[in-house]
């Protein structure tokens, strides 16, 4: 079993070395929009959707949304901002679980969910994707999700004693947190030191807002993990799909991610300058 996870870890990385490197803006955004894609359908069937012809009226319907919405909107800080917005309603939701799941665990309500769940997560690897320096920013910030990832796992192993979330997630806990947030920040004081703009000048406030950045992206990514933990809980399944071995399904991978993106994004528009 670790075997195959350690194979198939080692397979999408390469996978996302090659989209990073070897594709075009297009095609990168294609790419993006298939791994989205796969895990809005396995989302489809933890709304309720059972079906196989309903899950493809939702799938297509969500792409469409998409491409409308790249297409034809342009406020993406609005939209970035708004993303915060929604993780806070969704950790409110968690900490309150069970409670409340007769509300949000209705199928309708899931399915209109999948829109601020994904929606803002693949605005914003295209909003990457066109930046100057976008292979820097889109493997800084799967190195800030999964700094954050290990720092927890280490920290929760070794020290963690206080549930963060036990009806959710029994195994996390708040000292694994803790971990994660510190592992992300020390990733982020590393990078600022190394890439920093030689023509900034590295202020206290600079320094405190690079530092928030990287708090906010970490305690995000948690809280898309247990979103979509709850969810599972609530569904009575362990994995999203089977799709990676070893691993579970996409949605099992990338939820984390998808959530941090647009936060990540968000972080680049504000302080573009300071990375170029």
């Amino acid at each position: 079993m670790l075997f195959q996870r350690v194979l198939t870890a080692f397979a999408l990385l390469f996978i996302i070395l090659g989209a990073v490197f070897g594709l075009s803006p297009t095609l990168f955004k294609v790419f993006i929009g298939i791994v989205i894609g796969l895990a809005i359908w396995e989302w489809s069937s933890l709304a309720g959707l059972k079906a196989k012809m309903s899950r493809v009226v939702y799938l297509a319907v969500m792409i469409i949304i998409f491409i409308l919405v790249e297409r034809f909107l342009s406020a993406n800080s609005l939209m970035m901002g708004g993303a915060i917005c929604f993780w806070f309603v969704i950790f409110y939701l968690v900490c309150r679980f069970p409670a409340g799941s007769a509300g949000w665990g209705n199928r309708h309500v899931l399915m209109l969910i999948g829109l601020p769940l994904f929606l803002p997560g693949w605005i914003a690897f295209a909003l990457l994707r066109d930046e100057p320096y976008f292979a820097f920013h889109i493997l800084f910030m799967l190195g800030l999700v999964a700094s954050a990832d290990i720092g927890a796992y280490f920290a929760g192993r070794h020290f963690g004693r206080h549930k963060l979330a036990s009806e959710v997630s029994p195994n996390k806990t708040w000292e694994g947190v803790a971990g994660g947030l510190a592992g992300a920040c020390l990733l982020m004081v590393m990078i600022s030191l190394l890439f920093i703009n030689p023509r900034i000048s590295m202020t206290p406030t600079l320094w405190l807002s690079l530092v928030g950045a990287a708090l906010c992206i970490a305690a995000v990514s948690v809280v898309g993990d247990l979103f979509e933990s709850m969810v599972k809980r609530f569904r009575n399944v362990k994995d999203s799909g089977n799709i990676l071995p070893g691993h579970g399904g996409m949605l099992d991978r990338i939820d984390g991610l998808t959530a941090a993106a647009p936060i990540y994004a968000l972080f680049v528009l504000v302080l573009s300058p300071v990375f170029s």
